[in-house]
């Protein structure tokens, strides 16, 4: 046996010994480490979330990070070859929201660990006007207890590494895949921020009606509920957005839950609105993209609720009427 045939021989038994975790953590790797250059170009940001799903010359393949490694620093390529039970899915910016020219996976991962764990948030000037409205600050009104029982349940804690919640919740499939965007969203700046946990919710809660899912028409679901469940109506998709915007660094104050009508279908509905030094933001379950408030204009603004604070709106009157 040649000496170059040893060595191997030698060097397979010495990975035989290894436990099966670290041996599928550290070959897995090892690929990503060893793919030639034109290969790592080719696993393009063409993100499309809940997956961060790029092209290959082998097909399809999924950048996941270990469940026990959130926030590890590189990317880990699982392709068929390199299944990986203990691996979950990673939510990634979509490509739309990217402002450079796609890169590869690895260079995401090496900018997203060199910047600050959780970005300095600034801010804003609280504004007394939204969707073309104006505000008025009212002691309550018939919906004010149930915004503060939804908001006294501090749900950001679930998205923290420590999960302050039932081990049904924190353990839910929902609740690690929108904690993974959390932790990419404290990164972010504000805007990035926003759109990041606005996608991710949007592409993972299931749409249901609290008549469907509770039996009643009007259901205030604690987040838990929804983590649980994996289905909300449009006040879930906001209050879960809430809580996100609140574990990435964002303050209480710039966070608005808004209750609208729709004119065209007569329907009430309810939207998250985000004060940011870029303008109020508007975070909408039936709308993809992030909006600024001046240009929606499908929706009239009924009620709403910032911090302790009920609000009503109202419409400026013509200074010649």
């Amino acid at each position: 046996m040649s000496r170059l045939a040893k060595v191997l021989k030698n060097l397979i038994r010495s990975c035989l010994a290894i436990t099966p975790v670290a041996t599928a953590f550290l070959s897995t790797v090892a690929f990503a480490n060893i793919l030639p250059e034109q290969r790592k170009q080719d696993l393009q940001l063409q993100a499309n979330l809940p997956f961060f799903v790029a092209t290959s010359r082998f097909g399809e393949i999924a950048i996941e990070l270990p469940a026990s490694m959130s926030r590890a620093t590189n990317a880990v390529v699982s392709s068929s070859q390199l299944a990986v039970s203990a691996f979950r899915p990673v939510f990634l910016p979509s490509a739309a929201d990217a402002k450079e020219a796609p890169i590869t996976a690895t260079e995401y991962w090496k900018r997203l660990a060199s910047s600050p764990a959780v970005q300095p948030r600034s801010m804003p000037p609280v504004r007394g006007e939204v969707l073309g409205s104006v505000t008025l600050a009212i002691s309550s009104a018939p919906l004010t207890q149930r915004w503060r029982t939804a908001v006294a349940e501090r749900a950001d804690s679930y998205f923290g590494s420590s999960c302050n919640a039932e081990r049904v919740v924190c353990a839910s499939k929902l609740r690690g895949q929108l904690f993974d965007a959390v932790a990419i969203a404290q990164r972010q700046d504000e805007q990035e921020a926003v759109r990041s946990i606005n996608s991710a919710v949007n592409a993972r809660l299931k749409y249901r009606t609290d008549l469907d899912t509770y039996g009643v028409p009007d259901y205030w679901a604690a987040a838990s509920e929804i983590l649980q469940r994996g289905t909300g109506d449009c006040k879930g998709y906001a209050i879960l957005k809430m809580w996100m915007l609140l574990a990435a660094g964002f303050d209480p104050s710039q966070i608005r839950l808004q209750l609208v009508k729709i004119p065209a279908t007569g329907q009430d509905h309810a939207i998250l609105v985000v004060n940011t030094t870029a303008g109020q933001l508007v975070l909408d379950n039936i709308k993809s993209d992030v909006r600024n408030d001046y240009d929606v204009k499908d929706y009239v603004p009924l009620l709403s609720f910032v911090e302790q604070s009920t609000q009503i709106h109202g419409v400026k009157r013509n200074s010649r009427s």
